[in-house]
């Protein structure tokens, strides 16, 4: 049996409870990406981010959210109420 799970788009990081931050060397800023803003079936793997500031691109990490029974994941509650947007290029 394999309970692993499979994370392949922006919605499977948000149901699964998983974050992505990037990180700029030439900043020197981490910052979360906004999960909630792209389709949610568009892959995460392959994706391009850049930093806002100098236009570069970004090393980006993946981690999974500290979950509590009481804890809230505005992602996923956005996510779930429809309120994300396709990213627009």
């Amino acid at each position: 049996m394999n309970d692993g799970i499979t994370l392949r788009t922006f919605g499977d990081l948000i149901r699964h409870g998983y974050q992505l931050t990037g990180y700029c060397g030439r900043c020197s800023v981490h910052k979360m990406i906004d999960l909630t803003n792209p389709d949610p079936d568009r892959p995460y793997v392959g994706a391009k981010f850049k930093c806002r500031d100098y236009e570069g691109s970004v090393q980006i990490t993946l981690s999974q959210i500290e979950k509590r029974n009481d804890a809230h994941l505005p992602a996923l509650d956005r996510w779930r109420n429809g309120l994300n947007q396709p990213l627009k290029y």
